[in-house]
C-alpha cells in the first residue's frame, strides 16, 4: 500500500514537473556548445552551433556588458551596468538571481567547478557563490577585468591604473606581478599552468605570465590587442589585433597565424578548447549592422550570421568534467 502510494506520487510529481517545464516561455536550458550573445546592449540571444538563432531573447537589460555562460549547467551570468547589478540566469527554470550593488559591473569569469563568479565592476571585485551570497570583495582596484583559474580557483583581476595581480580562491592576494602596464583591460588564465596573458591595448603590449606574475613573453608587434583567449589544452593563444584582425600564438608566442579583415569592430572573441573553434562579435559587420561568425582552430571561417544585431559581447565554454 505504501510503496503504491509512494509510487504514485512520484508519477504525479513527474507529471507536475514536466508541465512545467512545458510552460516555462523562456530559452532552451540544455548547454552542448551554444553561443550567448549580448545584441544591442540590451538584449541576450543565443546561437546554436550551427549560427541559427534562437528567436527568444532576454530585453531590457540597458547596458548589458557580459552574457557569461557556465558550461557545466547552462546557467547564464549577465552584468548590467546601468543597473549597478549582476542577474544569473537559469534557462530550466527561468529565474533570475540578482546581485545588486556592484557598481557598474563589466566582467564576469565564471568556475564551471563549483558554480561561483568573479565580478568585476567599476572599483571592486566580488566573488559569488552559486546561489549568489558574496564569498568575497576586493577593493582599491579601478575598472578590473577577472579570469578565474579552474584548477585552484584563484583569479587575475587586472587594474587600469597599470597593475596586474592574483588572489586566491578566499580572495586573499597572493601575489602582485612587477610586469610594467600602462592600461591593463583584459585578461585570460590557462588553468592547466597557472600562465596569464594579459593585453595593454593603449601601450600596445601584450605580456604571459607565470603564475607568480613573473614575466614571460612580451609583445609590443600587435597594434591594440583585445580579447586575448588561451586553449588550456595546448597553450594557445588567439587575440584580435586593431579590432579588425585574428592572431593566433603559440605558448611562447610565436605566430602561428594571422588572418587580416576578418571584421570591421570586432569587440569580443570566445574560444571553446574543446574544439578550438572561436567566435567573433563584430559589431558592424559587412551589413553594418553586426556579424556573429565562427572560425574552425586552424582559421577557416564556418560562418557568419547577422541574425543577431549589434553584438559586443560573446560566451561559450568548456568544462574538463563533462
Amino acid at each position: 500500500m505504501q510503496k503504491n502510494f509512494l509510487r504514485t506520487s512520484l508519477i504525479a510529481t513527474i507529471i507536475v514537473l514536466l508541465i512545467a517545464v512545458l510552460l516555462i516561455n523562456n530559452l532552451h536550458a540544455e548547454y552542448n556548445g551554444e553561443c550567448w550573445v549580448v545584441s544591442n546592449g540590451d538584449t541576450v540571444r543565443k546561437l546554436y552551433p550551427d549560427g541559427k538563432a534562437d528567436q527568444r531573447a532576454i530585453p531590457n537589460l540597458t547596458q548589458a556588458q557580459t552574457a557569461e555562460v557556465n558550461p557545466r549547467d547552462g546557467t547564464v551570468w549577465i552584468a548590467v551596468s546601468a543597473a549597478n547589478s549582476v542577474y544569473k540566469f537559469n534557462p530550466s527554470s527561468g529565474e533570475f538571481i540578482a546581485i545588486p550593488n556592484i557598481k557598474r559591473p563589466h566582467s564576469v569569469s565564471v568556475n564551471p567547478v563549483d558554480g561561483t563568479a568573479w565580478i568585476g565592476g567599476l572599483d571592486v571585485v566580488v566573488k559569488v557563490s552559486a546561489a549568489g551570497q558574496v564569498l568575497a570583495t576586493i577593493d582599491g582596484v579601478y575598472e578590473p577585468e577577472v579570469a578565474v583559474n579552474l584548477t585552484d580557483g584563484s583569479c587575475w583581476v587586472t587594474d587600469s591604473r597599470g597593475k596586474i595581480a592574483r588572489y586566491d580562491s578566499s580572495g586573499a592576494l597572493v601575489v602582485t606581478s612587477p610586469a610594467k602596464l600602462t592600461e591593463p583591460k583584459y585578461v585570460t588564465v590557462n588553468s592547466k599552468t597557472g600562465d596569464a596573458w594579459v593585453a595593454d591595448m593603449q601601450a600596445n603590449i601584450l605580456v604571459k605570465l607565470d603564475a607568480n606574475g613573473h614575466e614571460l613573453v612580451r609583445l609590443t608587434d600587435i597594434p591594440l590587442p583585445t580579447s586575448p583567449q588561451v586553449n588550456s589544452q595546448d597553450g594557445s593563444l588567439w587575440v584580435v589585433a586593431d579590432s579588425s584582425s585574428l592572431i593566433k600564438l603559440s605558448a611562447n608566442g610565436q605566430r602561428i597565424k594571422e588572418i587580416q579583415n576578418v571584421g570591421l569592430a570586432i569587440l569580443a572573441i570566445s574560444l571553446d578548447p574543446k574544439d578550438g573553434s572561436l567566435w567573433i562579435a563584430d559589431q558592424l559587420g559587412s551589413t553594418f549592422q553586426g556579424e556573429v561568425s565562427k572560425f574552425s582552430a586552424d582559421g577557416r571561417k564556418l560562418f557568419g550570421t547577422s541574425e543577431i544585431q549589434m553584438p559586443s559581447y560573446v560566451s561559450v565554454g568548456y568544462w574538463p568534467g563533462e
